[in-house]
C-alpha cells in the first residue's frame, strides 16, 4: 500500500468516526425536542433543536460519504496494484507452473476474485471501525440515559452477536468452493469458445450444453449454501428488535408515573436501533469479508508461488560462438511433468538422452507423436527444467544462464502457432531485439511469407482478428517463423513449424534458411520426413529415449525404426532413393 492510499485510510477512519459522533449526538435532540418542547409546547426548543439535528445529520452524513469516497479509493488503488503486481506474476510463470494452475483459473483470480477483493475491502474500511465504535457509544448512553434497559440490550446484542458467530466463521470455506466452482464453469466456457468450430463440426453443441450446465448447477449449489445460511440473519435481526421494543414498552409500563418519558423511550428506541445496526452490519459485513479473504488466498496463492523454473542472478554471458564448444548439449537428461502437487509424475518423458549439436549445424528431431519431441525442444530456451542431466548451451548449463540472455540465443517457434491481434508488421517485429536485426520484409521472405502478405488488404498493416482467424494455418506458422528469425538469433528452434505448409512451400522455407540464415544453429522438430531430408543430423526418439543419432543415409543402414517410418511416408526404399536424389537431399 503506497503512502498516499495509507494517508487516505488513515483519513477514512476519522471521517468515520466523525460521522459516527455526530450521528449518535441525534437522539438526544429527539428527547429534548420531545421532553422540552412537544411537552411544553415551547416552539423555539423545536425550532432551534430541530435545526441543530439537522446540521448534526448534514454533518455526519457528509463525513461518512467522504469515508465512503476515501475507502473507495484505497480499495480501488489497491487492487488495482494486485490486479497489476497478479499478471506480472503470472507472466514470470513457468509452463509447467501454467500448467498447474491452468488458464481458466487464472483468469477468474484476474477478474472475479479481484471483483470480490474491492467489494469486500471497500465494506471492511467503512465498517469494521464504525460498528464496534457506534456500539460502545450507543450502549454507553443508553447506560445514562435509560440504565433500566441496559441489561435487557445487552442481552439481545449478545443474541444476535451469538447468531453471527455461529454462522459466519462457516462462510469462508463455502466461499472458497464456490469460487473453485466458478473455476470449473469458466474452464469449461473457455473450452468451448476456443474450439466451438470443433464443438460445431461434430454436431456436440447439446453435448457442451449439457456439460455446461451440470458446472452451472454445480456452481448454483456452492453459492446457495452460504445464502442459506446469511438468509437467517435479517429475520433474526429484526425479530430482536421487536421483542426488544415490548420489553422496553412492558418495563415503562409497569414503572407507571415513576416510568420512562416519552422522550427517554424514544431516545432509548434509536439507540437501541443504533447499538444494534453496527451488529446487523457486520452480520452482512463479515460474510464479505470472507469472500474477501477467500478470493485473496487464492490471488496470494499464485503470488507466493515459487516458479519451477528460476532465474539466476548471475550475470554470465552467453560464451563467443567463436569457442570450439558445441552449440547445445544433452548430458544423460530426463524429465518428469509436474502434477498439480507440484511433485515429479511417475512416468519419464525423456530418459537419459544425450547428444550435442555443433555450431551451424541442421537438426532435425523425428519421432513418433508423444515420443517426447516438443519436451526435448522445452528444455533448450528452459520453458521447464531437467529432472536429472544437464543441458548446455555454448558450454554454459541454461539454469546458470539469466532466462532473457538464454531466449534470445535460443529463440523457438512454438508447435501451436500464436498471432496477436493487431497488424502483421506488429505480429513479426515482436521477435526484433538486437542491432542486427534483419529487415521485416526480409524475414517474411525467408519464412515465404512475403508474397501472401503482400496479397492482404493492407499488406504490412492488414490487422489480424482474434487467435489468426483470418489466416489459414499456414500462413500463421510463417508469421510465426518470421517473427522468430527477424531476430537473427544463434540457435533457432522450430517445433513443427511447416506442418500446415506444402512440400514445396517447406522446401522454399528450408533453402532460405540456409541462404539467409548462414551459420545460425537450427533444431527443427518435424513430422515429415521430407523436412529431415536437408539436415546435417536426424535426432531419433522413441518413447523418450533417444534410439538414433546420424544422417539419413546412416540411420537407413542402423535403424529399422527410421526405415519404417520413410517407407511409410515415402514408399519403398529404391524410390525414396531416387527422390532424395532429385531433392537435393544427397545418397541415401
Amino acid at each position: 500500500m503506497s503512502r498516499r492510499e495509507r494517508r487516505y485510510l488513515v483519513l477514512s477512519q476519522v471521517a468515520l468516526l466523525s460521522s459516527v459522533a455526530f450521528e449518535l449526538l441525534i437522539p438526544l435532540q429527539i428527547q429534548r425536542i420531545i421532553d422540552q418542547g412537544v411537552r411544553n409546547e415551547d416552539l423555539s426548543v423545536i425550532a432551534w433543536t430541530s435545526v441543530l439535528m439537522l446540521v448534526f445529520a448534514a454533518i455526519s452524513a457528509a463525513c461518512g460519504a467522504a469515508a465512503s469516497w476515501l475507502a473507495s479509493v484505497v480499495s480501488t488503488e489497491t487492487v488495482h496494484q494486485l490486479r497489476v503486481e497478479l499478471y506480472d506474476k503470472i507472466t514470470k510463470l513457468s509452463f509447467g507452473d501454467l500448467d498447474r494452475f491452468r488458464t481458466g483459473p487464472l483468469l477468474i483470480r484476474l477478474t472475479s476474485d479481484i471483483t470480490i477483493i474491492r467489494g469486500g475491502l471497500s465494506m471492511a474500511i467503512v465498517m469494521l471501525l464504525r460498528a464496534p465504535v457506534m456500539l460502545v457509544g450507543a450502549l454507553s448512553l443508553v447506560a445514562w440515559q435509560t440504565p433500566s434497559l441496559l441489561i435487557p440490550t445487552i442481552v439481545v446484542i449478545g443474541v444476535l452477536s451469538g447468531i453471527i458467530l455461529a454462522i459466519v466463521p462457516r462462510l469462508g470455506p463455502l466461499y472458497a468452493k464456490q469460487q473453485g466452482r466458478l473455476d470449473d464453469l469458466n474452464s469449461v466456457l473457455q473450452e468451448n469458445l476456443a474450439g466451438v468450430q470443433v464443438v460445431k463440426n461434430f454436431v456436440r453443441q447439446d453435448l457442451e450444453v449439457d456439460r455446461y450446465t451440470d458446472r452451472n448447477q454445480e456452481l448454483y449449489g456452492a453459492a446457495m449454501r452460504p445464502a442459506k445460511r446469511t438468509a437467517v440473519m435479517e429475520p433474526s435481526f429484526l425479530t430482536l428488535v421487536y421483542v426488544t421494543v415490548a420489553a422496553a414498552l412492558f418495563v415503562t409500563s409497569r414503572a407507571g408515573v415513576n416510568g420512562l418519558t416519552a422522550g427517554e423511550l424514544a431516545t432509548f428506541l434509536n439507540y437501541l436501533l443504533t447499538a444494534m445496526l453496527p451488529i446487523a452490519f457486520l452480520g452482512f459485513v463479515l460474510p464479505e469479508v470472507g469472500r474477501l479473504a477467500s478470493s485473496l488466498t487464492r490471488a496470494v496463492e499464485v503470488l507466493d508461488s515459487e516458479p519451477e523454473v528460476q532465474e539466476v542472478d548471475a550475470t554470465t554471458a552467453v560464451p563467443d560462438p567463436a569457442l570450439d564448444i558445441p552449440d547445445i548439449e544433452f548430458e544423460n537428461v530426463t524429465m518428469h511433468y509436474r502434477g498439480d502437487d507440484g511433485e515429479p509424475s511417475s512416468v519419464a518423458i525423456l530418459s537419459n538422452v544425450s547428444f550435442s549439436v555443433a555450431s551451424g549445424e541442421r537438426i532435425v528431431i523425428l519421432g513418433a507423436t508423444g515420443s517426447g519431441k516438443t519436451s526435448l525442444l522445452n528444455l533448450i530456451p528452459r520453458f521447464y527444467d531437467v529432472t536429472t542431466g544437464t543441458v548446455r548451451v555454448r558450454g554454459v548449463d541454461v539454469r546458470k544462464l539469466p532466462l532473457e540472455e538464454l531466449r534470445r540465443t535460443a529463440t523457438i517457434t512454438l508447435q501451436q502457432a500464436h498471432v496477436f491481434g493487431g497488424s502483421v508488421a506488429r505480429n513479426i517485429g515482436m521477435g526484433a531485439s538486437r542491432d542486427s536485426d534483419i529487415d521485416l520484409r526480409e524475414a517474411a521472405e525467408i519464412a515465404d511469407a512475403k508474397t501472401f502478405i503482400s496479397e492482404l488488404r493492407n499488406g504490412f498493416e492488414t490487422d489480424i482478428h482474434e487467435k489468426g482467424a483470418n489466416l489459414s494455418g499456414g500462413q500463421r506458422q510463417r508469421v510465426a517463423l518470421a517473427r522468430a528469425v527477424i531476430g537473427r538469433p544463434p540457435i533457432l528452434l522450430l517445433d513443427d513449424t511447416t506442418s500446415a505448409v506444402d512440400v514445396g512451400t517447406e522446401a522454399r522455407i528450408q533453402q532460405r534458411l540456409d541462404d539467409d540464415l548462414a551459420g545460425t544453429t537450427v533444431v527443427m522438430v518435424a513430422q515429415r520426413v521430407s523436412a529431415a531430408l536437408r539436415a546435417d543430423r536426424i535426432l531419433l526418439l522413441d518413447g523418450g529415449e533417444l534410439v538414433g543419432n546420424g544422417s539419413h543415409a546412416e540411420l537407413l543402414d542402423s535403424s529399422e525404426l527410421y526405415r519404417e517410418i520413410v517407407e511409410s511416408q515415402l514408399g519403398p526404399l529404391d524410390e525414396v532413393a531416387q527422390f532424395v536424389a532429385g531433392f537435393g537431399g544427397g545418397d541415401s
